[in-house]
């Protein structure tokens, strides 16, 4: 019986007591980061821009556990061959805000529905790079 109930607070507690605990941020811890800031209908968002301007678009999306920053060494390969990159962290995650929500599926397509939508790329095809929970938004409804 003891053996299930650590079991049971290794696997279910302690995740919900560590994201119950997690800093919040703001402007001071926002300061010196890379990128840009916008703010969406659940909080603010992190992104960044790397590589050409008018290149052809490659949004590369994170897993669960790990920020943007993840993406750093091929992100600075497509912008080196002429590529437009974007990459954002997930609310969350990173320098995005952690809003409290259902994060399902569709929680994250929407982040990134409203994210392109603000960043004005409208219906444009792009190449979506995502690993882990990043590959699940796939189906979202901006990309083809």
């Amino acid at each position: 019986m003891i053996i299930a109930l650590l079991l049971f607070s290794a696997f279910f507690v302690l995740p919900i007591l560590k994201e119950a605990t997690k800093k919040k941020l703001g402007e001071k811890e926002r300061t010196n980061a890379p990128g840009n800031f916008v703010t969406l209908s659940r909080g603010v968002v992190h992104y960044r821009w790397l590589g050409a301007e008018k290149g052809d678009l490659v949004v590369c999306i994170h897993g669960l556990t790990t920020p943007s920053f993840v993406f750093e060494g091929l992100a600075s390969h497509y912008a080196d061959i002429g590529k437009r990159v974007l990459v954002y962290d997930h609310y969350g995650r990173g320098y995005s805000d952690r809003p409290i929500a259902k994060q399902d599926k569709a929680f994250f397509i929407n982040q990134l529905d409203e994210l392109l939508n603000k960043l004005e790329i409208k219906r444009q095809k792009f190449e979506l790079i995502g690993y882990s929970m990043g590959g699940g938004n796939r189906s979202c409804l901006c990309c083809t």
